[in-house]
């Protein structure tokens, strides 16, 4: 009985360890990824976030561009832009999440 009473203690320890371990949250919208091009800047959105208005800022306020988010990935191309500071807003109702992005 013991036996199986340390059994169910350390599956429980290892369950418990692994859900608090967990790199994802469920509150999450929106995770900005990683890629071996360095002028990309990569972003992927919850469902719920298609159709979001992205814009992208340059370092003085000007409004660059704007499109909407028509699937849950975007990739948006630096390489032809200035060297500045650039500030990626999304918005979709009353969320709004900002990033930057500095171009070398």
């Amino acid at each position: 009985m013991k036996l199986l009473h340390r059994i169910l203690v350390v599956a429980f320890v290892f369950t418990a360890a692994t859900a608090f371990a967990s790199g994802k949250h469920a509150d999450e919208t929106i995770t900005v990824g990683s890629t071996k091009h360095r002028t990309f800047f990569v972003f992927k959105a919850q469902k719920k976030f298609v159709g979001a208005t992205v814009e992208i800022y340059a370092s003085n306020g000007n409004l660059l561009t704007t499109q909407n988010l028509e699937r849950r990935k975007m990739i948006i191309d630096f390489g032809s832009a200035t060297t500045d500071t650039y500030t990626i807003r999304i918005t979709k109702g009353g969320a709004r999440r900002e990033y930057q992005y500095i171009k070398h």
